[in-house]
């Protein structure tokens, strides 16, 4: 216990199991995440997370993949899961402390529903199904209608422009004249 005091005041830390002592003062890595910032959504599957790192020559990991480090700049993209995620960044470089920060994202899986009026409801339908929706056709048209025309997309519920999540069923009404 008395050797540990001394060796405390000297200025030195002293592990367990037989490390090497190492000075209490030994400088930690600095690590600053610039973009983006913590709380973000985005719709996209991925993001690119950039920040700075002092010494230069660092060097970072985010989620345990190496980073592209240069004068003292990192990049990394991250693929994103659906919902939240927490993205970790870590620094080291020989004989400094590591440094460690994470910043939350969500992926937001909705999608937002087309603007289809005024098109064919065959065409519609297809623009529907290929974001991930459900079409379903409300046909406001009688047979004479039919003979007379062709109809087209009058109105859209959920309106064009709401975001919705996949497999949401879209009404499409249909008419010959709106």
């Amino acid at each position: 216990m008395r050797r540990l005091v001394i060796l405390l005041a000297a200025g030195l830390v002293v592990s367990a199991c037989g490390e090497t002592p190492r000075p209490a003062t030994e400088p930690r890595v600095k690590l600053k995440l610039e973009a983006p910032n913590s709380g973000g959504t985005t719709r996209d599957d991925h993001i690119s997370i950039h920040g700075t790192v002092t010494p230069a020559d660092a060097t970072v990991e985010v989620m345990g993949t190496a980073a592209s480090v240069s004068a003292g700049e990192f990049t990394a993209d991250v693929d994103l899961q659906p919902g939240g995620n927490v993205i970790d960044v870590t620094a080291s470089s020989p004989g400094r402390r590591p440094a460690a920060d994470a910043l939350r994202y969500v992926r937001d899986m909705r999608v937002d529903v087309p603007n289809v009026l005024g098109r064919s409801p065959d065409d519609a339908t297809a623009a529907v199904r290929a974001t991930g929706l459900t079409p379903v056709i409300q046909d406001d048209t009688n047979w004479l209608d039919r003979l007379l025309g062709s109809p087209t997309v009058c109105s859209v519920s959920p309106p064009a422009g709401t975001a919705v999540a996949k497999g949401t069923k879209v009404t499409l009404r249909t008419a010959n004249t709106c």
